[in-house]
């Protein structure tokens, strides 16, 4: 005579929930993980863009003599300001066809990645009379390369605003 066995099949709800919790454990250390990732990868960005703006600023000085004029603060990329150019009063457009036949030094300007810091939205240009100098105001969200919060981009270079 064959003997029945009544071997439970499965698993036990104990070892379900085990397994249930190191999952939600896993889960919560890779999100928090790609958050941070997700954080220094648009401050790269933001970091890059004003790296790229910066140049092309002092080429338009090399060959101007003066930089773009904004006597007020003016957001990049907001109408009228999205191409750095020579044949217009201001050194910038909103197309590249709007630049009069001059030389485009940047088409387009870039814009900062979204999510933007609450601090501050935006790059933010600002010349100095008699437009020798400049101004771009910006914000990272984390700390990258010792740089937090906002900082300001001049032709002297990248500083921290205090």
């Amino acid at each position: 005579m064959q003997k029945i066995s009544h071997k439970p099949n499965g698993f036990t709800i104990l070892e379900l929930l085990i397994v249930l919790a190191a999952v939600g454990i896993l889960i919560l250390i890779g999100s928090a993980l790609l958050g941070t990732a997700r954080e220094r990868s648009r401050d790269s960005k933001r970091l890059s863009d004003l790296d790229i703006t910066r140049r092309a600023l002092e080429d338009y000085f090399h060959n101007n003599n003066r930089y773009p004029q904004a006597p007020t603060p003016i957001l990049f990329g907001t109408a009228g300001y999205k191409v750095i150019c020579s044949g217009t009063p201001t050194g910038f457009a909103e197309t590249r066809s709007g630049c009069g036949g001059g030389t485009v030094y940047l088409d387009p300007i870039p814009m900062p990645p979204e999510p933007q810091p609450a601090q501050f939205v935006g790059y933010s240009y600002t010349s100095v009379a008699p437009n020798s100098q400049y101004v771009i105001e910006a914000a990272l969200e984390g700390a990258i390369n010792g740089l937090q919060g906002r900082i300001q981009v001049s032709p002297a270079g990248l500083l921290l605003k205090q």
